[in-house]
């Protein structure tokens, strides 16, 4: 006999769209920005199943994409009582979201079928995907802050001022590190491709260096240009470019790029893993004093 507690599948709610339980576990957590990637490594499939999940998916609620869907599976659900510390704002964020104190933006990058860069979404870096009490499948986007409250504390202890000039400063690069992230990934499957065919890989690695040689060169000048901006933030210069040479060298090395989407995901979204890292003493702290 089933458990009531965890007779949550959408099939059972009236004029909701006949899911199973793991597609509503894949759209619980596209819902709070979760790539490809990370819905399989909660769910412990390939990432190819995950997207071959949400193509069946859209068939079956009659949508084009991933909003669609996540739209419509939202507006099925049953009204019940949500978590206090559930993310009460719609998903995925706007370029130039304000409206939650704590919001610290994230960048995820989607795939397409051959798991190549599709797009961005911004989410934000609290957010994560729990289970709600009592169901097996149910997921709601979670902030790591707590509640309003906590979220509110949050941001005054960090400085809301601090957090809207990260905010800005990372939408400004966003264009430059996505197209050069993007363009280096072609570049690496051309140097893969090579060495598998046994062909000279040097003219795409060539490539891939002077493309990151213009790259470094260029956040150079971004960062030194707002070097004020900047240290009067204390968010770190020098640490975000020694991160972007790491990175960049780990791709730029012959072999098979088995952990390249990870690579891909850092120089995407560079600095704000640097940066992001400035606040968490903040974060811990507000935390800590909720409890």
């Amino acid at each position: 006999m089933r458990d009531k507690g965890n007779h949550d599948e959408a099939s059972t709610e009236p004029g909701s769209p006949k899911l199973t339980p793991r597609q509503q576990q894949i759209l619980g957590l596209a819902s709070i920005g979760s790539s490809d990637d990370e819905i399989a490594a909660r769910l412990h499939v390939s990432p190819r199943n995950i997207r071959f999940q949400l193509e069946k998916i859209f068939r079956m609620l009659g949508v084009r994409n991933r909003s669609g869907a996540i739209g419509m599976w939202m507006d099925s659900k049953r009204r019940v009582p949500r978590p206090t510390d559930e993310c009460p704002y719609p998903k995925p964020f706007p370029d130039e979201f304000e409206d939650c104190p704590g919001y610290q933006a994230l960048q995820v990058v989607t795939q397409d079928k051959g798991s190549r860069p599709a797009g961005r979404i911004w989410t934000c870096r609290h957010l994560e995907g729990r289970l709600m009490a009592k169901t097996r499948h149910r997921w709601y986007g979670a902030c790591t802050l707590g509640d309003t409250v906590g979220r509110t504390r949050w941001a005054e202890r960090t400085g809301p001022g601090r957090l809207r000039t990260l905010d800005h400063l990372l939408h400004e690069l966003a264009p430059v590190t996505g197209s050069f992230a993007q363009r280096l990934w072609e570049l690496k499957g051309d140097q893969v491709r090579a060495l598998e065919q046994r062909q000279d890989p040097k003219p795409a690695t060539g490539l891939m260096e002077a493309l990151a040689g213009r790259f470094i060169g260029d956040l150079e000048t971004f960062l030194d240009r707002r070097r004020r901006l900047l240290d009067e933030n204390q968010l770190a210069i020098d640490e975000c470019l020694k991160l972007a040479r790491r990175q960049i060298d780990r791709v730029l090395e012959q072999g098979s790029p088995a952990a390249w989407d990870n690579r891909f995901d850092v120089l995407m979204r560079l600095p704000e893993d640097v940066w992001s890292a400035s606040l968490s003493n903040s974060r811990e702290g507000a935390i800590q004093a909720t409890r």
